[in-house]
C-alpha cells in the first residue's frame, strides 16, 4: 500500500550478548559441523545470553543506546512498542517493564508477536502513531533470547537462532520528501503450525508432561518454510516497491531478516538485486528473529551504509506465518 507519512529515524542503537557461540561448539549437543551448518545457512557464529541477561536487560541496553544516539532522555519518549517472542514473562508486557527500568513517564507501552516480522510491524505501528499525532517520539525495539526456547537436541533448528536486542526511535519529519512511502503486511494463518511451541500457552498449559516431551522449545518444518520464505519475500519486495513507483534499482540498502542466507541469495537472484545492497550480518549474529531487522538496521546507520535521502526497504518474514516490508527515505 503506497502511504505518505513524514517519520525519520533519529536514533538507533543495539545489543548483543558478549558470548560468542560457534558452529563447533554445537558439536556438544548435536552432530554436525561448521561446514554443514555454513553451507546450508550462512552462519558461523551466533550470541547467547550469559546468566542473569533477560530480553528485557537485552531490551534496555539497545534502548538507552538508541537515546544516545538520538540525544534524547527517557523522559522525551511518549511511546514503546517492543517486539518479542520470547517476552520476560508471560504478563506483563516486556515494553512496560522496559517503560521501568528507562525511568520514562507513564507512557503507553506494549508488546507486538509477529515473531521474526515482528520488528517490522512495530516500525509501521509506531509510525502511524507519530503521522496520526498521537504521539510525538516513539521507540521501537526488537528483543529475543532465543537460546532459551531453542532445542539443542534438534539439529534442524539449534544452529540457526541467537539471542540479541535492536532499538530505533522515530519522530515526525520536517522534510516531506523522507519517510515511508510504502507498507505491506500479511499473514497465513494456515501454515501456523509450520513455526510454533506446542506447549505453555492456553491450550497446552505447562505440566510436568510437557516438560518432559520438551514441548516447550520452538519447532519448525524447515523446508515448507525455506520455499515459502524464498517466494515471499520476493514477492513483498517487488510488490512493495512497485506501490510506491521506486525501482528495484533505486534502492540504496534492502534490510532483510537475517533468517539464512541462502533465502536472501535466492531471492535476490530471482530479483536480480546485486548482493551487495542487500545488509547481511547473518554469519556473525544468526537468526534473532523479532531483533534481526532492528540490529541491522541500526549497523547500517552506524556504518555509513543508508545515509540521509537514501531508499532503504525493511523486510522480514517468520512464523505465523506472517511478512511485512517498509520503504522509506532515510
Amino acid at each position: 500500500m503506497k502511504v505518505a507519512w513524514p517519520i525519520e529515524i533519529v536514533g538507533t542503537g543495539a545489543y548483543l550478548p558478549d558470548r560468542i557461540v560457534t558452529n563447533d561448539e554445537l558439536r556438544q549437543y548435536v552432530d554436525t559441523s561448521d561446514e554443514w551448518i555454513a553451507q546450508r545457512t550462512g552462519i558461523r557464529q551466533r550470541r547467547w545470553i550469559a546468566p542473569g541477561e533477560t530480553t528485557l536487560s537485552l531490551a534496555t541496553a539497545a534502548s538507552r543506546a538508541a537515546l544516545a544516539d538520538a540525544g534524547l532522555t527517557p523522559q522525551d519518549l511518549d511511546l514503546i512498542v517492543v517486539a518479542t517472542i520470547t517476552p520476560e514473562h508471560q504478563l506483563p508486557a516486556t515494553a512496560c517493564l522496559l517503560q521501568a527500568a528507562l525511568g520514562c513517564r507513564w507512557i503507553p507501552a506494549y508488546d507486538l508477536a509477529a515473531a521474526c516480522s515482528g520488528f517490522v510491524w512495530a516500525f509501521q505501528a509506531g509510525a502511524q502513531y507519530v503521522v496520526s499525532g498521537l504521539a510525538e517520539t516513539v521507540l521501537v525495539v526488537g528483543a529475543e533470547v532465543l537460546s532459551n526456547i531453542t532445542d539443542l537436541q534438534d539439529r534442524q533448528t539449534c544452529v540457526l537462532f541467537g539471542d540479541g536486542a535492536g532499538a530505533a526511535i522515530i519522530r515526525r519529519s520536517p522534510d516531506p520528501t523522507r519517510g515511508i512511502v510504502a507498507v505491506r503486511l500479511g499473514a497465513d494463518g494456515d501454515r501456523g503450525r509450520l513455526i510454533y511451541i506446542p506447549a505453555g500457552g492456553a491450550k497446552e498449559p505447562a505440566s510436568h508432561r510437557t516438560v518432559d516431551e520438551r514441548l516447550h522449545y520452538m519447532r519448525m518444518q524447515g523446508r515448507d518454510v525455506y520455499k515459502f520464505a524464498v517466494t515471499q519475500m520476493e514477492a513483498v519486495i517487488a510488490e512493495t516497491c512497485a506501490d510506491a513507483g521506486v525501482a528495484l534499482d533505486d534502492l540504496a540498502c534492502v534490510i532483510p531478516h537475517q533468517s539464512n542466507l541462502r533465502i536472501i541469495e535466492s531471492a535476490c537472484e530471482r530479483l536480480s538485486l546485486p548482493l551487495e545492497r542487500v545488509l547481511i550480518n547473518i554469519d556473525r549474529y544468526g537468526n534473532t528473529s523479532a531483533a534481526s531487522v532492528a540490529v541491522a538496521l541500526h549497523e547500517a546507520r552506524a556504518t555509513g551504509r543508508v545515509r540521509a535521502g537514501d531508499w532503504v526497504l525493511l523486510v522480514a518474514f517468520g512464523a505465523g506465518l506472517t511478512w511485512g516490508a517498509v520503504l522509506l527515505r532515510i
